[in-house]
């Protein structure tokens, strides 16, 4: 389960970061045992499957991957060509988030079933479940 909240919830900031405001990303799940995310415009697509390692590999559209580990926080390590993000649970039932630029995320559960995540900036993303087994977020 957290492996499907970080994976999503990285996605939403890679996704919604340079991204206009309305911008957000919609995931179900694979014949692989991970999930496809497409971003609302269409333009980014991530495909993931489970590694040897307990997490996920993911794979966008432009050939970037992305590993994913457990680690001893109790959270997952996520290493892409920009660096490695950082997670642990949080006292609100989430996540929080070690950027590689040093800047901080988190998320928490919310009332549609999701959870909503805070970015660096401030800006807040909620999720949502959505019919496919996967999940919206804007």
């Amino acid at each position: 389960m957290h492996l499907r909240l970080l994976t999503a919830a990285l996605a939403c900031c890679a996704l919604a970061a340079p991204a206009p405001a309305g911008a957000g990303t919609s995931c179900r799940p694979n014949v692989f045992g991970g999930e496809d995310c497409t971003s609302d415009d269409g333009r980014t697509r991530t495909t993931s499957r489970p590694n040897v390692f307990g997490g996920m590999d993911t794979t966008r559209n432009d050939g970037t991957r992305t590993t994913t580990r457990p680690n001893v926080f109790g959270g997952y390590d996520e290493t892409s060509p920009q660096g490695t993000v950082t997670s642990r649970p949080n006292v609100f039932g989430g996540m929080d988030y070690a950027l590689p630029g040093g800047g901080r995320a988190s998320s928490r559960p919310n009332v549609f079933g999701g959870r909503d995540v805070t970015l660096p900036d401030g800006r807040r993303i909620t999720c949502r479940p959505n019919v496919f087994g996967g999940e919206d977020c804007r």
